[in-house]
């Protein structure tokens, strides 16, 4: 979830038209101001690419990793009403929900759309997770009905609607999956009531039966895993039918705001009649140092991510040490988070979505881009993402208890050099001729 804003010079806000208007020029061969035709071409090429080979695969796979965790989720509720879940079946939940948790973690660097403007992001990932408040409603008979009825999708469109975003999504699963950065033992969700206390935040779910605990969480997963629908469809015009017919049938967004074209559509029509982007260059300053873009989460990561529990000490927010302040807590998978935050940022300049950290193939890229107009830039984004990756894996884990040393505030500054040279590159296409 963004927790802070970059306010290195952007020419993004420049290039982006209020939501409902339509770029300026009534002629889409025009060439775009301050660029060549062929320019405007490569640019417009690479957006395209970054639209079909970047973001949709990523929400692709995403999609299945979460529909697979919504189904193991119900298996293992499914076991456990009868004290008969098992470790394999557990196993399957947690596997699911680290896929779909890598998948999420990569598209960060693209949370420019469906994930910024629906309050998707924050609505499926923000920590910390509030115990407090998840006790009340665990406890509670009186609101714990809504999610334990025979109809899931009614007890999934409750939760939507009805709970606070700290106690929804990827944590609140992982929460009730994870014990201490292991899979939940079988024998624990099986026995009648849950196991958790904790005395330092005054937590005690013993008398939550575990049944009923899992009715929540499965309603959980189904939110979660139509959310990550709701991204999917909103960029891809061609995304499952399946996936859309869901989505209409729970009255949820299927495009942009106000419009029946997509995120994707807008992307590749930058610089056109109907795209909210004026020129491609706006577009791809959007992309490279926006906000929600890869500057955007460089620096969450840096800045919020690690600093704040770190305590760095350059903002309000992470003036001092929060050590509640703990992505992914539960299942020890904070460091892989950051890391394949950085993922995004690699996959978008190279123009792939891979799962290999293969760098060749895309015919079109930032990286391709800056090899012929800025090569020295270019190299430094590459060396800088290569070194932020390298800083973080070499952080001591788990980072729920190793939050504030060397290592880390490495792996903070390695992500600094990363948003410099990000701002840096995307200067040189700013002011390419």
């Amino acid at each position: 979830m963004k927790k802070i804003f970059h306010y290195a010079m952007l020419l993004a806000s420049a290039c982006l038209i209020t939501a409902g208007l339509t770029a300026c020029s009534d002629d889409n061969d025009d060439p775009q101001p301050g660029s060549t035709d062929a320019e405007s071409a490569e640019i417009s090429n690479i957006l395209n690419n970054y639209v079909d080979n970047v973001v949709n695969p990523t929400y692709k796979e995403m999609a299945a990793n979460a529909t697979t965790l919504y189904s193991a989720m119900k298996a293992l509720r499914d076991g456990a009403e009868k004290h008969q879940a098992t470790d394999e079946q557990v196993k399957a939940a947690c596997d699911a929900w680290k896929a779909a948790r890598a998948n999420y973690e990569k598209s960060e660097a693209f949370l420019l759309g469906a994930a910024n403007d629906y309050d998707i992001d924050p609505h499926i990932d923000t920590w910390p997770l509030d115990l407090v408040a998840l006790q009340s409603f665990l406890t509670s008979p009186s609101m714990m009905k809504n999610v334990t009825t025979s109809d899931d999708d009614n007890n999934i469109s409750w939760v939507h609607s009805n709970l606070n975003q700290t106690q929804l999504g990827f944590h609140s699963v992982e929460f009730i999956i994870f014990r201490d950065g292991k899979n939940r033992p079988a024998s624990s969700i099986n026995a009648e009531y849950e196991d958790f206390t904790d005395a330092d935040q005054g937590i005690n779910l013993t008398s939550v039966k575990n049944a009923d605990e899992l009715d929540f969480a499965v309603a959980v997963a189904g939110d979660l895993m139509y959310s990550i629908y709701e991204m999917e469809v909103c960029w891809n015009a061609d995304a499952p039918a399946e996936h859309r017919e869901a989505l209409e049938s729970l009255e949820w967004k299927t495009s942009m705001p106000s419009s029946s074209i997509t995120y994707g559509e807008n992307m590749k029509n930058a610089g056109k009649l109907g795209s909210l982007y004026t020129t491609v260059k706006g577009a791809a300053s959007a992309v490279l140092v926006g906000d929600n873009g890869c500057v955007g989460i460089c620096d969450e990561v840096g800045q919020t991510k690690m600093g704040k529990p770190y305590g760095l000490g350059t903002n309000d927010e992470n003036r001092e040490s929060d050590p509640s302040y703990i992505e992914s807590p539960y299942s020890y998978n904070s460091l892989t988070d950051f890391w394949d935050n950085i993922q995004s940022i690699k996959n978008t300049w190279y123009g792939k979505y891979t799962t290999d950290n293969n760098t060749d193939g895309a015919t079109y890229s930032f990286h391709k881009y800056m090899t012929k107009y800025g090569p020295a830039e270019g190299k430094a984004v590459e060396d800088a993402i290569d070194n932020a990756q390298a800083k973080i894996k070499a952080c001591t884990a788990p980072f729920r208890y190793n939050y504030h040393n060397a290592q880390v505030l490495e792996a903070i500054n390695a992500c600094t050099a990363l948003s410099n040279a990000l701002s840096a590159a995307n200067d040189v296409i700013q002011k390419q001729k």
